[in-house]
């Protein structure tokens, strides 16, 4: 269960409970991650969560940076239990997959998390339907094997309720991919496939 703070405001006889906040920023080319993440909106009691718009940034720097000037117009804090998340994918490109390495360490001891999926975050659906180590070349090979699951899969659908009965495959699957990669550095073209996704899930569950 994600732990915060809980801000208490007293106006007249009504008591204000302020949620922590957990700022999401995604790729701006897609609307995938956002989409399926907004469901656990309802069943988090402690916190709401908020999207940042990247316009169609879709490197570390830019998404991070998006997320950071969030952070500051809402003048969020760490002491509130408020949090940021940035969802990401490396693509198999050893420059990405170095440039977010570096930012991940600048973030080590703040309240800024990098989500990251190897090479696509469809990686994350694949794991709820089988167990693979196989390594995919690109994102389009990861959606090809999806579909063999969820036929009509696209970009921009919503996969929650297709996925949500098989979300403990995901995580025992994506543990087990951990492992395989266990020793190498991470982010990197190395761990294919790999995602990061099931330390988010554990947290927004």
């Amino acid at each position: 269960m994600a732990k915060r703070n809980i801000d208490i405001k007293q106006r007249g006889s009504q008591t204000k409970v302020i949620k922590s906040v957990y700022l999401i920023v995604t790729e701006g080319k897609n609307q995938t991650e956002t989409i399926y993440l907004s469901h656990f909106q309802e069943q988090g009691k402690e916190y709401r969560i908020a999207f940042v718009k990247a316009g169609s940034s879709t490197d570390a720097e830019s998404l991070y940076k998006a997320l950071l000037n969030r952070w500051k117009e809402e003048g969020l804090s760490v002491k509130k239990g408020d949090k940021g998340f940035v969802v990401m994918d490396i693509d198999n490109d050893k420059k990405k997959a170095e440039k977010t390495k570096k930012l991940i360490a600048m973030n080590k001891n703040s309240a800024i998390d990098f989500i990251v999926s190897n090479p696509t975050f469809e990686v994350w659906f694949l794991l709820h339907f089988k167990d693979t180590a196989r390594a995919f070349p690109n994102g389009k090979s990861v959606i090809r094997e999806l579909r063999k699951f969820i036929p009509n899969y696209q970009k921009n659908v919503d996969c929650y309720d297709i996925c949500k009965s098989k979300l403990e495959n995901a995580i025992e699957n994506a543990s087990k991919n951990e492992k395989r990669f266990e020793g190498e550095e991470w982010p990197s073209v190395e761990c294919n496939p790999r995602t990061d996704m099931k330390r988010l899930i554990g947290i927004l569950k």
